[in-house]
């Protein structure tokens, strides 16, 4: 299989270069995958592109011009000291396109939420199980299981009878 990473766009006041292209290669070195998935860095495909002559096309285009079985792009967005990971695959043979996100708290754990994404990616597309996916699932089970077992009135929200007292609460909320 093959797959190209194009660049990813990145919402945010500052100028966060250095980010594209760490998650870039990130990404490159976790979806690699020797003799069964080949992936095409950025300047590659710019490159074949050019040959082409053809101005800004659709990753649905470059998959077919390049004859790539995955095209994937994706969006950063800063906001309130957050950040939101967004991926997009395209898969040729499919005609779909399949999505992959994340939050991080800080930029700090941009690395982390990167790593997850493309777990799930080596997972949907190559059926491929690494370490961080393991984890994932075994994190997923675990909680699953705590949710069973808790105690369906500790759930609701606990509101202090201060709070209770100055404000009134909607018709539809019958429990204290």
């Amino acid at each position: 299989k093959s797959i190209a990473i194009l660049p990813f766009e990145i919402n945010a006041p500052d100028e966060m270069t250095h980010i594209r292209t760490g998650i870039e290669s990130m990404l490159y070195s976790r979806l690699s995958w020797k003799d069964k998935v080949k992936v095409i860095d950025t300047k590659t495909v710019n490159y074949q592109i050019k040959n082409y002559q053809i101005k800004n096309p659709l990753p649905e285009q470059m998959a077919e011009l390049l004859n790539l079985d995955y095209i994937l792009t994706g969006y950063i967005t800063h906001f309130s000291n957050a950040f939101s990971i967004d991926v997009r695959v395209y898969d040729k043979q499919k005609r779909q396109w399949k999505t992959f996100f994340e939050q991080s708290s800080s930029m700090n754990m941009l690395i982390r939420k990167i790593n997850i994404i493309s777990a799930k990616i080596n997972k949907s597309l190559f059926n491929r199980e690494g370490k961080v996916y393991g984890k994932l699932m075994k994190k997923k089970k675990e909680k699953a299981e705590q949710w069973k077992l808790q105690n369906p009135m500790e759930m609701m929200p606990i509101v202090p009878e201060e709070e209770k007292a100055k404000k009134k609460s909607p018709f539809w909320k019958f429990w204290d």
